[in-house]
């Protein structure tokens, strides 16, 4: 599905999404081909960690339309959550253009971009980029939520409160992904310092997905 779409910035733009090894084979093989014993899909939580200028906004962008038009959940809510409506609306804008460069997916959803959403009313299903006002984000039943720069989130109340929306669903998953950050008081450190623990086999969390790409301490 993802590499059918195509890339919207130059000076790849318009050119097929071909994955890289790294997204192939770390994250997407293994986050929506992993199952478990009820047929339902392994992982519920993703943590990716790379670089900045590592294609983060498309390949977000990409997994979202994915989980909109080919994961096959009636009425999935798929949020993409930031720090600032600004930050959340790069990925909407990157998925919005992705639709419109294929007729095959545009003549099955409606884009409001006032709103930040893409919408498929067949399905009842839809995409929308919201901000960190965690205030006003109780009542949501997430299906999918893609959170981009986890380190610039003020606190963990989105996280707390988009991450718990996701009760009643089948097979959720919250994906971050993110460069690495400095404030060691922030939700991105626990979430970070959590997927090390999962990478390293101290915590056994097999629904847990850590990718982090990194310098280690000790390195020049």
């Amino acid at each position: 599905f993802i590499e059918s779409l195509k890339h919207t910035k130059d000076p790849w733009a318009g050119k097929p999404f071909i994955l890289e090894d790294w997204q192939r084979n770390k994250i997407i093989k293994p986050l929506f081909g992993t199952m478990n014993g009820n047929g339902y899909r392994q992982y519920r939580t993703c943590f990716v960690e790379v670089p900045r200028k590592n294609g983060k906004s498309e390949l977000a962008a990409a997994i979202a339309l994915f989980l909109l038009f080919a994961d096959g959940e009636m009425g999935a809510e798929i949020y993409s959550a930031a720090a600032e409506r600004e930050q959340a609306s790069l990925v909407f804008n990157v998925a919005a253009q992705m639709v419109r460069q294929e007729p095959e997916l545009a003549s099955r959803c409606k884009i409001i971009d006032s709103q930040k959403r893409i919408v498929r009313h067949d399905k009842g299903s839809f995409y929308r980029a919201i901000s960190a006002d965690a205030s006003r984000k109780h009542g949501f039943k997430a299906h999918r939520i893609i959170f981009d720069e986890l380190h610039v989130q003020p606190n963990r109340e989105l996280w707390d409160v988009l991450d718990t929306s996701k009760g009643t669903r089948s097979q959720p998953l919250t994906f971050a992904i993110t460069p690495a950050g400095y404030d060691r008081q922030s939700i991105c450190w626990e979430i970070h310092d959590y997927a090390l623990k999962v990478q390293k086999g101290i915590v056994k969390d097999p629904t847990f997905l850590p990718v982090i790409y990194a310098a280690d301490e000790t390195d020049d």
